[in-house]
């Protein structure tokens, strides 16, 4: 067997180019972290930017007669009148609480003597564990945590109203900015060429997240309206603010359908006196969400993530720790704005093909179609 002389060569190439990447992956994630507070107002602007727009499309394609600023116009009066929606339920809700507070905490004194007269049966427990409500308090630093959880939902609370102007500023100017958007494509790629396949990835791009956000927003309407309907029959609490949380919620992937049958159900233990009306909320928020994320979800989004589970929830998991709420809220269309970026360089396409759940990152689903297709024989 002769030797290759470009072998060691070639070797210390992959070898440097290998290190090259993994460096500026490294000092990209740092970078992203580092300036957070810049970034993930910005990204969030371009997320509510591609709401409006998208919503005052659909309702410009309704009739011919609507031109497109009075169809922008309603899909801004529309997400305003949300905010304020928003901010009324959020106030009456604290209000409710407030009021309701010593209900709430007579409640919780007395589950705490059901798990005080269930355990204290066991002769070991009882002689060496307090398990009286000031006992199990002190244990589990009961107020500390209720402090320590009052005191983040304050903090993310503040920190979403004084970002507030300034993530209206950049979906304002992100309006005015749009229609030169296609000239400074053109400014920038003057080869024909090079232009198409920028423009390809682009439309790409905008094509996916635009999906991802009509249909994540719809199913987590219809997912509302039904556990909004569970909870009013139930007859818990603040249900409407409930059902808001759960439609937040639904917009993070994988962990958020958890969370938006958890947190109901926990309040439902402070406030039903029977287990058996918080297992049936419980089943029936359960049932909801299993049947909207096995039936009609996977049907309407199709491939235009393309991300298989593991890559969601690593996602999920990055950029929660990189940007908080918002990496969490925008994981799913960040990774895939990513995947198709990287999958137009030689050096970095086998990273998008691994992110990818069928290994055709940049490819959208005609694009899929004529690539299986096989000649007639």
């Amino acid at each position: 067997m002769s030797d290759n002389p470009k072998s060691p060569q070639l070797f210390a190439d992959n070898t440097v180019r290998a290190c090259l990447l993994f460096i500026c992956f490294v000092l990209g994630v740092y970078s992203l972290h580092a300036t957070q507070n810049l970034l993930a107002p910005f990204a969030l602007a371009i997320f509510i930017w591609l709401i409006i727009d998208a919503f005052a499309q659909w309702i410009d394609g309704l009739s011919p007669k609507v031109p497109y600023w009075l169809a922008l116009t309603i899909a801004l009066l529309v997400v305003f009148m949300g905010l304020v929606g928003v901010v009324v339920v959020v106030a009456d809700t604290g209000r409710s609480i407030m009021t309701d507070s010593g209900k709430y905490a007579a409640r919780i004194n007395e589950i705490f003597g059901s798990v005080n007269s269930f355990l204290s049966k066991s002769e070991w427990v009882s002689r060496n564990v307090d398990l009286s409500s000031e006992g199990i308090s002190e244990r589990f630093d009961v107020a500390g945590t209720v402090q320590r959880i009052i005191a983040g939902l304050i903090s993310s609370v503040s920190g979403v109203l004084s970002n507030f102007f300034l993530i209206a500023t950049y979906v304002a100017f992100l309006f005015v900015a749009q229609n030169g958007f296609r000239k400074r494509v053109d400014d920038l790629w003057p080869d024909i060429n090079e232009r198409a396949r920028a423009t390809k990835v682009m439309d790409r791009i905008r094509v996916s997240v635009e999906k991802y956000v009509g249909v994540q927003t719809l199913m987590s309407l219809i997912q509302t309206i039904l556990s909004y309907i569970v909870m009013v029959l139930f007859g818990l609490d603040n249900a409407l603010f409930w059902a808001m949380v759960i439609f937040i919620l639904n917009f993070i992937p994988i962990v958020g359908g958890i969370l938006a049958v958890v947190f109901p159900v926990l309040f439902a233990v402070v406030q039903f006196e029977t287990f058996t009306k918080v297992g049936g909320l419980a089943g029936g928020l359960f049932l909801v969400q299993f049947i909207i994320n096995n039936t009609l979800q996977p049907k309407m989004m199709g491939d235009s993530m393309n991300m298989s589970s593991l890559v969601v929830i690593l996602a999920l998991a990055m950029w929660t720790a990189l940007w908080g709420g918002v990496g969490a809220f925008l994981s799913a269309p960040l990774t895939v704005i990513m995947m198709i970026i990287l999958a137009q360089f030689a050096s970095t396409r086998w990273i998008s093909i691994l992110l990818s759940a069928d290994g055709k990152p940049d490819m959208d689903e005609n694009e899929k179609l004529a690539s299986e297709a096989k000649p007639a024989m």
